[in-house]
């Protein structure tokens, strides 16, 4: 993987001045797994400033504020990412997930995976659609194509590729966890991790949320959101073609009608099949059979099922037992 000089994501956690406990909760996930981050300040989306105005000038009426300063934080960081401040690959996360013990290990593995050209790999949801399996990571893990991306901003990690082609300067009128499923429109390589590492959403009640109560509710945006999408389904079908190749992409998308009409259980078990069968590539290649533990973190052992379940709820509680 050839990503500028680092060879370790550098970690960036968004959180509100006001959310001191989130921070808590982050900044002790984060030094009992040994991984250094960084602190960004959200941004109040009532007062953006002048870099980020402009993309939302004019549009920002279907967003409330909590949303508007959701956006404008993640495209700070892309413009810091771009200009040189923040070294890449970076790990994006916002500040109510719940982090694995193993995440270390399976970032090194993930970052001997990625080819060359990915944008964006997203951790923290997963996908209701087929995917294709790009690499085995380990007995548990994939690394995935998507045909269509999960909604959760959580976790995620970025290029400097992919943060410059999603400053793209457009109108930013729809949430951005709706956004980003749009690879078509930022012409992102998307790639995910199966199954999603990072668990979003974690403490519950989101502060977006808590600042623009049942705004995210509200069926009008929803069928904004739908009748976006719906005008964009050629340029999206194009981009398939493109991204998968025609074969891939008419399967996949074959995959998906016949899906919607299948019980959830079967339907689980048929995109499993399909993505194993119609994957790029079905085993780990040989630099993750060889990769070692990273040594600018620390290496820490699978937990058994029991005691990884007690962790859950150590942290959910704030690290009480």
């Amino acid at each position: 993987m050839a990503e500028d000089s680092a060879v370790h994501p550098t970690v960036i956690v968004i959180n509100l001045d006001r959310d001191t406990s989130r921070m808590q909760h982050m900044r002790a996930q984060l030094q009992r797994i040994g991984m250094p981050f960084r602190r960004f300040s959200a941004i109040n989306g009532s007062a953006l400033p002048a870099k980020l105005a402009p993309y939302f000038d004019g549009h920002c009426n279907a967003l409330s504020a909590g949303e508007v300063g959701c956006y404008a934080s993640h495209l700070a960081i892309c413009q810091d990412i771009v200009a040189g401040r923040i070294p890449t690959p970076a790990l994006i996360l916002e500040d109510d997930v719940e982090l694995p013990l193993t995440l270390p290990q399976t970032l090194q593995r993930l970052l001997c995976a990625l080819p060359d050209g990915w944008d964006i790999v997203r951790l923290s949801y997963p996908s209701k659609r087929a995917m294709l399996t790009a690499a085995r990571l380990d007995d548990r893990f994939e690394l995935v194509r998507y045909s269509q991306p999960p909604v959760s901003t959580g976790a995620y990690l970025l290029s400097r590729a992919g943060a410059q082609k999603f400053l793209t300067r457009t109108p930013r009128n729809i949430p951005i966890d709706h956004d980003l499923r749009r690879v078509w429109a930022w012409k992102l390589k998307t790639y995910g991790v199966a199954p999603p590492p990072v668990r979003a959403d974690a403490l519950g009640v989101s502060s977006i949320d808590a600042m623009a109560p049942g705004a995210r509710a509200q069926r009008w945006r929803s069928r904004r959101v739908r009748r976006q999408r719906f005008l964009e389904s050629i340029t999206r079908f194009q981009y398939g073609l493109m991204d998968f190749g025609p074969l891939r992409w008419l399967a996949v998308e074959m995959l998906n009608t016949f899906g919607r009409a299948v019980p959830r259980g079967p339907r689980r078990r048929l995109f499993n099949w399909a993505r194993q069968a119609w994957g790029w590539q079905g085993k780990a290649p040989d630099s993750l059979k060889q990769a070692a533990a990273p040594s600018h973190i620390h290496a820490v052992g699978v937990l058994p099922d029991a005691a990884h379940a007690l962790e859950r709820r150590t942290l959910r509680r704030g690290g009480r037992s």
